[in-house]
């Protein structure tokens, strides 16, 4: 189900995960990217209540370049709020590119510390993580 589309990203919730899915669209500049990350978190708290074992979906193969400052913002002030409403796991779909990938784990390695984050090559080995 979309929860939320613009040019840059989709928000979707999938109940047979349960997930909500953020999928990626396009490079997006710095005010978008955040942006949707705070509606994430807000979708996530109010989905939450109906899908208590709800985790969270990223597919990052078309997304360009994260600013160092824009994913240090994320562990900052995004991570803890999602941590506090209840995320246990976040699973990755790496980018295509190699600066995406590069970003993405750069991005794991300073996640990991508050909620277990993975990579997958598909949608489908990472939705399997998030079941499990």
């Amino acid at each position: 189900m979309v929860l939320y589309e613009n040019e840059f990203y989709k928000l979707a919730l999938d109940t047979k995960t349960p997930c909500l899915e953020w999928i990626g669209k396009s490079f997006m500049p710095s005010e978008q990217f955040r942006e949707s990350e705070i509606k994430s978190v807000e979708f996530y708290k109010k989905y939450k209540t109906q899908h208590p074992k709800l985790e969270y979906f990223v597919d990052a193969q078309e997304i360009g370049p994260i600013s160092p400052s824009d994913t240090q913002w994320i562990v900052d002030k995004i991570l803890p709020q999602f941590q506090e409403l209840g995320l246990k796991k976040e699973a990755f779909v790496i980018p295509k590119t190699a600066i995406g990938k590069f970003v993405v784990k750069n991005y794991v390695s300073s996640a990991g510390a508050v909620i277990e984050v993975n990579v997958f090559s598909t949608e489908t080995e990472a939705k399997s993580w998030l079941k499990e």
